[in-house]
């Protein structure tokens, strides 16, 4: 079971303030009366009351199946691991091209926000090589083409910056936005490439120690190093200078991998926050290989609880296709090897996003259009769980969720 959300009560608990008696309407100021000692006005009384909590749940069985037919006496809510009642609960689900099917639940509810979907696409130039970013392109317009329909809004978000500059309603226009997607001039795996040159360095934990100061960490590169091919470590003067090497190596990679990092988390965050502001349930397609996670996780994981509280799910699809193995098919290219991994340590950061959201991280699977209908599966057909939390304080601090 998934849909479990880090959900901040400050952010969706309606406050209703009632005056009872007291008229809106400006009052004029009374002249004081000579001899006559001032009566103090009585205060108003204020009331404060607030509004369900909604909570968006994802069921599926072993075979990844969605569960219909649940009503609430199946479920159990609780609250910092308190239950609660539920006092609202009903299924959403649309029918392939947006179309909304009316599906009854224990209660008659049709928010007028939940006959629509929104779906952005985040094309993360800087982590995807340039078949990665073709392979991605094919699947977006493919996507479009089968599952935007008239009720659903969409958005193209490339080069950092949304395609002219809005949501649409308009597949063309969202098909143009795909179209005018280009490859970064610098991508992660151009720099991880040089990894695998002479002198080699294994992985990006080691040229993160090695650029902040580790010695022993040098050494032992370059030890293993000039064991392996003795031969090229004498023509690059000895182990002492190939250390030297490894080291401005590794400098080099984080100095670049950070900058890319920095715009990537940037993006993400201008495109949370926009929606943020968007009433309803949002869909935000993150299609990325991944990238330097080691000083990001407390960012990533503050950029998913923002999406969770702001009501966006984060799903991330892995551009590369089948990884590591032979790629018998490919919706965009030849037939070709799937790029390994052994030197990239990037694919816990689009995982840190997914899973703060509810979200999935989808990888391995050549058939883009298929990631894209996972996607669509997930986000067309959910249960909406609403309950009035027993801790009516309103602290702004967040609190765990869970659904059994």
């Amino acid at each position: 079971m998934r849909g479990m959300r880090a959900i901040s009560l400050f952010a969706l608990a309606l406050w209703v303030i009632c005056v009872p008696g007291v008229s809106t309407a400006p009052v004029p100021p009374v002249p004081p009366v000579p001899s006559v000692p001032s009566v103090q006005q009585p205060q108003a009384t204020f009331r404060t009351t607030t509004s369900l909590v909604e909570v968006d749940v994802v069921i599926h069985d072993k075979k990844g199946d969605f569960v219909g037919g649940l009503t609430a006496g199946d479920l159990q809510l609780f609250e910092d691991g308190k239950p609660q009642k539920i006092e609202q609960f009903y299924m959403v689900s649309h029918e392939r091209g947006g179309q909304l099917i009316p599906v009854t639940g224990d209660q008659d509810v049709a928010p007028e926000d939940r006959a629509r979907r929104i779906f952005v696409v985040m094309f993360d130039e800087g982590h995807l090589a340039h078949e990665s970013l073709m392979r991605s392109k094919v699947g977006v317009s493919q996507f479009i083409k089968e599952n935007i329909g008239p009720g659903d809004f969409g958005g193209i978000f490339q080069n950092g910056k949304m395609h002219n500059g809005r949501l649409t309603t308009s597949p063309a226009e969202l098909l143009a936005g795909v179209n005018s997607v280009t490859v970064g001039f610098e991508n992660r795996q151009s720099l991880l490439s040089t990894f695998r040159e002479f002198p080699r360095i294994p992985s990006e934990i080691d040229a993160m120690r090695i650029s902040e100061g580790s010695t022993e960490v040098a050494r032992r590169v370059g030890l293993a190093v000039c064991q392996e091919d003795p031969q090229s470590c004498l023509l690059n003067g000895g182990l002492n200078q190939v250390e030297n090497q490894i080291q401005q190596k590794s400098r080099l990679y984080v100095r670049q991998a950070r900058i890319l990092m920095y715009t990537t988390l940037q993006n993400l965050r201008y495109v949370v926050s926009r929606l943020s502001r968007i009433p309803g349930r949002k869909t935000l397609i993150f299609l990325t290989e991944g990238f330097f996670v080691e000083e990001s996780r407390d960012d990533l994981l503050a950029i998913g609880a923002d999406a969770a509280r702001g009501g966006t799910t984060i799903y991330s699809i892995d551009g590369r296709g089948l990884i590591g193995a032979p790629s018998a098919t490919s919706d965009a290219l030849r037939v070709e090897a799937g790029r390994s991994t052994a030197f990239d340590s990037g694919e816990a950061a689009p995982f840190l996003l997914t899973s703060a959201t509810g979200g999935l991280r989808i990888q391995n699977i050549d058939f883009m259009s298929r990631a894209f209908n996972m996607v669509v599966r997930d986000t067309s057909t959910y249960y909406v769980i609403g309950y009035r939390p027993d801790n009516a304080v309103m602290d702004g601090k967040f609190r765990k969720i869970e659904v059994k």
